[in-house]
Order: structure tokens, then sequence, then C-alpha cells
């Protein structure tokens, strides 16, 4: 791996000096050449780091992703997300991401070329404005991806989002994607250090928003990451979560608070517990 990290670096210095290109498309050639140039620079990028590293990864419902511009919103597992993503929705898009991290060498710069929207979330005012450029993004023809966690999920947990996260998907009244990333944080969050794993992605079916009512918009952002939730495998929860629900009297809902393997483990085993002692109701707490 020392040596795959030295060839990386190498690479990475060799796409920073493409960005002389870019210039040049752009001033001479219009932005539509410089936008496809920068796209075809984000899928060689993400190709390379996926291959460098060793992610194998499996994707589920493309057949979901619209054709049309669209706002995906994602689970935030690792920093390897953005490649993941960057390949697997293999369009134009751009992220709205933490203002940090378009101060990255390199990455930052050609995130900012790929219409990426820096966000600060401690300045309500520059908040807004970040919605805006997105929404503007949007109407040219990117998609967005959403990472409404607003940081990494520790050990591929899903948390919870913050609030007003998804006012970019309904200002713009965009179709919405929900996306599921499982097994990313293997390849490098869980460890600190990059390793070859598996990764999952499921694209889950597009949610029209101008179609919801407005009950329905105020639970979207619950039912989206409920969504999320569910599409995890390890989570063990697909193929339990009716079951227990059923015997238990606690909802799906509820039983979705649970969001890491371990927690699940935990509280399937009280629940065998409780039944060989008679008790088919147990407390959540």
């Amino acid at each position: 791996m020392f040596f795959k990290g030295i060839m990386y670096i190498i690479y990475m210095l060799a796409v920073r000096i493409k960005g002389i290109k870019y210039s040049y498309l752009k001033k001479y050639k219009g932005n539509e050449a410089a936008d496809k140039f920068v796209e075809e620079i984000a899928m060689k990028w993400s190709t390379y780091t996926i291959k460098t590293i060793g992610i194998e990864i499996e994707v589920e419902g493309k057949e979901n992703i619209p054709t049309e511009p669209c706002v995906f919103i994602s689970n935030h597992t690792s920093i390897l997300d953005i490649p993941i993503l960057f390949k697997t929705i293999s369009k134009p898009i751009g992220f709205i991401a933490k203002k940090e991290m378009l101060k990255v060498p390199v990455l930052g710069y050609w995130l900012e070329k790929a219409h990426c929207v820096p966000l600060d979330r401690s300045n309500a005012r520059e908040a807004v404005k970040s919605i805006s450029e997105g929404v503007k993004n949007i109407k040219e023809g990117f998609s967005m991806v959403i990472f409404p966690e607003g940081t990494r999920g520790k050990r591929g947990r899903v948390g919870e989002f913050k609030k007003g996260s998804l006012k970019l998907a309904t200002r713009a009244k965009a179709l919405i994607v929900p996306v599921t990333i499982e097994g990313a944080n293997k390849g490098f969050e869980d460890e600190r250090r990059f390793k070859p794993c598996k990764v999952r992605v499921v694209f889950g079916k597009p949610i029209n928003p101008s179609e919801l009512s407005k009950e329905e918009l105020v639970e979207l952002a619950t039912s989206i990451r409920e969504e999320i939730v569910m599409n995890i495998k390890e989570n063990g929860l697909n193929e339990s979560l009716d079951t227990i629900s059923g015997e238990t009297g606690i909802s799906v809902k509820n039983l979705n608070r649970f969001m890491g393997y371990e927690e699940f483990k935990n509280y399937k085993k009280e629940y065998e517990k409780s039944l060989n002692n008679g008790n088919s109701k147990i407390s959540l707490n």
C-alpha cells in the first residue's frame, strides 16, 4: 500500500496540472467544453482511486436515476463516498460540502470546478446563499448531492439529519433520489487507513416533492432516513423489523432508532431472552 500511496500522490499532482487545460478550455472553448472536461477528470479520478484502494462496488437501483437533474440524498460513511458517487451516478453532479472540503489540496480545486457548493452551517446568511447556488446549479443541468447528517457516521451508522438539510431539494422542486452507501467506512474511516473493501450502493425510487402533502413534506427527512437505514443489509433489519414489531408491539418507526449492527444484535438478544421468559413486550431503553 505504501508504493500505491506514492503513485497516488504523483497521480494527484498530474491531475492538478490538468487545471491548466481547464483554464484554456473555459477561456477559449466556453463553459460547456470546460464542464465536460471536469466530468472526464472526475470519472477518471474516481475510477483510479477506487482501483488503487481495491474497492468492489455493488450497485442496486441504478435504473432509478432520472435523466433530468435531481437531488441525491445520501448517508455519509467515509471520505470515499465522493469518488464512489462520482463513479456510480455517472452523470454531472456537484456536492453540498463543508467549506473545509474545498480547501483540500487538488481535490478542493476540482470539486469547486465540478459545481460543488461550500456550506458554512455556522453562518445562516451564507447557508442561504449556498442553497440558492445549489438551486441555480440544478436549473443549469447539474444534479446535486447532499449529506444531510452533516458529518461522517461512525462505523457506518446513519446519524440524524440536520434541521433544514433538505431545503435545497424542496426549493429546487427537483426529483429526490435517496441513496444508501454501505461498507465504505471499512475502506478508511473505521481504522483511519485505506484498505480494500466491498461497498454496496442503493438508489431508491425518485420522490417528487411537488406531489407531497404538507404533512409529507414535514416528514420527508425522516422518511428518507428510514429508507436509507432499511436498505443497509448489515443492520439485519430487512427481514426482522416487521416480525419484531408485530410481536413486541413496538412500531417499525421506533425500531429504526437502532442505527448500528451491534445495537441491533444487543436488542435482538434481549428480545429472544424475553421470549424465553414468556414476555413479548420489552423496552427500548
